[in-house]
Parts: C-alpha cells; structure tokens; sequence
C-alpha cells in the first residue's frame, strides 16, 4: 500500500504565534513561526516554516484561540496527487462561489478569459504537479494546508 502521508515534525504541545503570507504571483511566500519544546536541549525553541512559491493556501479552522489556532498537533506532507489536485479544484470554485454571492460581479459563464473562468495558471501548476509539497499543519481548532514548492525550517 502506497503511502498518502507522512508526519515530517511532531509538532505537539507547540503553539503556532504568528502567520504571514506575501502574495507575489508565482513567488508568493507563507510563513508562520511555532514555539516548540526541543527535547534534546529541554528548553522551548522558536521555529520558522516558510513555504515558498506557494501555490494554494487552505485554512479550516473551527476557532481561534490564543495563540493562532490554539495548540499544534502534528505537522504532515501529503503525497497523494489527487488531494493536490482536488485542494486547487476547491480553491478555484470557492473563488468563483464568493465572488457570485454578492451578485455584483458581471460574470460570462462562456466567456473562457473571464477571471472566474480563466484556468491557464493554474493549468500551469498542475502539469508541474510533482514539483509541488503539500503540507498540513494540524492544530487543535483545526488545520493549516499549503501547497508549495519549497519548504525552510529554521530556528528564530
């Protein structure tokens, strides 16, 4: 049986304190930094988790508490292709969804150039699939996934 996942950091007792994202088209960047206890030195440490040229960001949070997301479970990179493609899927239709329920966005469901029809970009990642990780943060409210070419830890 193919592996779907695997747990690259055990991430629990951490707590995720702070997110940024830079969109930049096809350079955009997502970072977030963890306090987490090292258990070698016995001491918390400060992580940083930048992802870069990301390509989809999802959040399904239930709440908020303090801090972000409240407490870190474990944090995972997903292999199966068909949940990358099915994570663009429903980042793309979303778009579409909430850009037509305010009804104030003059849409051409024909016309393929229209920006809530227009696939070229992301046609463009997904013939590129394989080159792209997707990552999942699991936290106590709820859960963290990206999907982007690189990924960076490091100490603050």
């Amino acid at each position: 049986m193919e592996n779907k996942s695997k747990l690259v950091l055990i991430t629990h007792d951490a707590q995720l304190t702070k997110l940024k994202i830079i969109p930049k088209c096809y350079k955009t960047k997502v970072s977030y930094k963890l306090k987490i206890y090292d258990e070698k030195r016995k001491k918390q440490v400060k992580k940083i988790f930048t992802f870069k040229k990301a390509a989809a960001i999802e959040f399904h949070m239930n709440y908020f508490d303090n801090p972000i997301g409240a407490e870190c479970c474990g944090f995972y990179e997903i292999f199966d292709i068909e949940e990358k493609k099915a994570m663009l899927e429903r980042n793309f239709h979303n778009r579409k969804e909430n850009f037509l329920f305010h009804g104030d966005y003059d849409y051409d469901a024909k016309d393929e150039h229209d920006l809530l029809n227009y696939r070229k970009d992301m046609e463009e990642i997904l013939e590129k699939l394989d080159e792209y990780h997707l990552f999942q943060q699991q936290t106590t409210g709820g859960v963290y996934s990206i999907l982007a070419k690189d990924l960076v830890i490091e100490e603050d």
